[in-house]
């Protein structure tokens, strides 16, 4: 036997005189505990509406039946009749359970360990591991979030991180706004168009924020995205994201690379090191930087474009902001200079947003 078993559950459900438990049992054919709440006969409550004074008016109708968290790795539930009370201005109130949210048959120590567990798993993995319905999941983890999000204080923020995602399978996409500083999401608005920035501006502002103090914002080179970070962010410096930048130039180096497959007599061995030319040279084993060497001096042209890609490696891996400058301005020089003119028309889409 457990010594204080009451004490010990009425504290996981947070209850408090006139709350107590009245009773637990263990379920052997169904493998549950089952756990009864009840409240003092003449206990008084203010009205959970205006807050005045009331007078109690029995109970609820029928027995309400909460899943509570497991109990020696036994499925709990909470049973209980709520009390109800009268009051002279709003008319007979429910009182709520001190353990309870509304509209929810979860108690809030079983749905704050189900945000725990869905932080780092699936829904339908945290479903399997709390033995419930992956539906009531997906409900409590809406619930919270959007609890969470609606008393975010957004009065910091001035690096902002734009970026697109699929949500499902297919083209249903979503945009997912990140605190740069902070690196954390604080908003994800359906779609992909100009309007989703707009109303992520409007938010910002709601929540202590303000579009002018906005000094830096990231994304991609999207059609939709950078006009709507213009207009509403007025003040900003948009800034393409590294992976952007670097498709930009890898892009570049492919067409190289298809270009010199074309006139060359032995396509078949650049065909199949085609890979290689996409993997950054400080990932490369060393017999991957044996085999890189060689097609490069077997290749030229498209050796000559992966040292140019390489260089935009060392641009990011600079420590101050001169350094990071010179080290673009010698890298746009160089892609200019060069005889190749995918490599040229890539320079020329990096300056043009670069003046933008």
């Amino acid at each position: 036997m457990i010594a204080n078993f009451p004490d010990m559950i009425a504290g996981s459900l947070n209850l408090s005189e006139p709350w107590y438990v009245e009773g637990a049992e263990f379920s052997p054919e169904k493998k549950e505990v089952h756990i009864y709440v009840n409240v003092r006969e003449g206990a008084e409550f203010a009205c959970p509406s205006c807050g005045g004074a009331t007078v109690r008016n029995g109970y609820e109708p029928t027995e309400r039946v909460w899943r509570h968290g497991d109990c020696l790795f036994y499925p709990s539930f909470v049973h209980c009749k709520r009390p109800r009370v009268r009051c002279p201005h709003c008319g007979t109130k429910q009182i709520s359970a001190p353990f309870e949210r509304k509209n929810s048959r979860f108690t809030l120590l079983f749905e704050g360990y189900a945000m725990l567990i869905l932080a780092d798993m699936p829904r339908a993995k945290a479903a399997e591991i709390l033995r419930c319905n992956e539906k009531s999941l997906s409900a409590i983890l809406s619930y919270w979030v959007n609890e969470a999000m609606s008393r975010q204080d957004l009065k910091g923020l001035v690096r902002l991180a734009v970026d697109e995602t699929s949500r499902l399978r297919g083209h249903d996409y979503v945009t997912v706004f990140v605190d740069a500083d902070r690196r954390r999401v604080i908003d994800v608005e359906q779609g992909r168009e100009k309007s989703v920035i707009s109303t992520f501006a409007e938010k910002l502002e709601k929540h202590g924020g303000s579009k002018e103090a906005v000094c830096a914002v990231t994304s991609d080179m999207s059609k939709s995205y950078l006009p709507g970070i213009a207009e509403n962010f007025p003040n900003a410096l948009s800034v393409i994201d590294k992976f952007h930048v670097k498709q930009i130039l890898t892009n570049a180096l492919d067409m190289v690379r298809k270009e010199e497959q074309k006139s060359s007599e032995a396509k078949q061995a650049l065909f199949q090191g085609r890979r290689l030319f996409m993997i950054p040279r400080g990932r490369m084993s060393e017999q991957q930087v044996a085999k890189l060497d060689s097609l490069s001096k077997r290749y030229p042209k498209t050796g000559k474009a992966y040292s140019i890609v390489a260089a935009l490696d060392d641009f990011y891996a600079c420590y101050t902001v001169e350094e990071a400058r010179n080290a673009f301005d010698s890298l746009y020089s160089w892609m200019r200079r060069c005889r190749l003119q995918p490599m040229k028309d890539a320079a020329t889409t990096l300056r043009n947003h670069k003046e933008k």
